[in-house]
């Protein structure tokens, strides 16, 4: 396979990530596993959001009117005592409001925003992992968040908004619009329709790789400052090109701090592709 270059750069090592205090030598441990099942119903829009501190998301898509949560707690403590207070302090909030279920992990690691302190869980002595398994309406519109772990989703589509910080985004057969951000880990998509509205791919170490539909019709936005972006597609500059570089590649933008622009087919929404240590392919699933 052939990709066309749209931006060149030189590429550096991604930057180590993840947590640095490895609770591996902990000695306490807990583990317990929790299933609900949720019926949505009506003409109202099927939502879910998990907003998750440690540990995985999988979401898969399915026929049929129901959520079905399967969610494994996992409790590492350097103390019986921390282990008593994780149980006490660290719970899942599960609310249902119409067809809108909410998951919510809380504890005296939270800010008063819905955010995490600077401490985060080690100052307490335990580390909390919540691992979500989920079977939602293929149509359920998802706001996905966790800190430290990766989030795999199949067979949706719902429009979405899905963030981690410290591990890889995964998505396959998708037909909504939305934005994927992640800090440390690649971001993987493939779209068995292309977004109808404006959608961001983010990373800052990992590379992405963003799987469309053959027929493309969008304005592109590219960042990278280690690392080029690729294209499978034909595409017209929207910002000054660059001259050949000789080789077989057309060389169009020098990249730089500054985002560039480009148009696929006739033009369309907005897709912006952004990371720091790491290349952007957009791949036609044609090819």
């Amino acid at each position: 396979m052939r990709y066309k270059i749209l931006i060149a750069a030189a590429f550096l090592p991604l930057a180590a990530f993840g947590n640095s205090d490895d609770d591996s030598s902990w000695r306490y441990e807990d583990h317990e596993t929790s299933r609900r099942t949720f019926t949505l119903s009506g003409a109202d829009a099927k939502k879910l959001l998990v907003d998750n501190i440690s540990g995985a998301i999988h979401v898969t898509g399915a026929a049929g009117s129901q959520i079905q949560m399967t969610v494994e707690k996992r409790i590492r403590a350097r103390s019986n005592e921390a282990m008593a207070e994780a149980k006490r302090d660290v719970k899942l909030d599960i609310s249902q409001q119409g067809n809108f279920v909410r998951l919510y992990v809380d504890g005296p690691f939270r800010s008063s925003n819905g955010g995490t302190n600077y401490r985060g869980d080690d100052y307490y002595g335990y580390h909390v992992y919540f691992e979500y398994d989920l079977q939602v309406p293929a149509e359920t519109e998802l706001t996905l968040k966790t800190l430290n772990s990766a989030i795999d989703v199949k067979k949706i589509s719902g429009d979405f908004d899905v963030h981690t910080l410290n591990g890889r985004i995964d998505m396959e057969d998708i037909g909504g619009s939305g934005s994927a951000n992640t800090l440390n880990g690649p971001v993987n998509i493939s779209f068995s329709r292309n977004p109808a509205k404006k959608s961001s791919f983010h990373t800052l170490n990992g590379k992405i790789d963003i799987y469309f539909q053959p027929r493309l019709d969008a304005d592109l936005e590219f960042q990278t400052l280690n690392g080029g972006v690729w294209s499978d597609f034909d595409v017209t500059p929207l910002a000054p090109a660059g001259s050949t570089d000789g080789g077989r590649w057309k060389f169009v933008y020098r990249s730089n701090h500054y985002p560039q622009r480009a148009r696929v087919g006739n033009g369309g929404p907005e897709f912006s592709f952004h990371t720091l240590n790491g290349p952007i392919r957009l791949h036609s699933k044609a090819i």
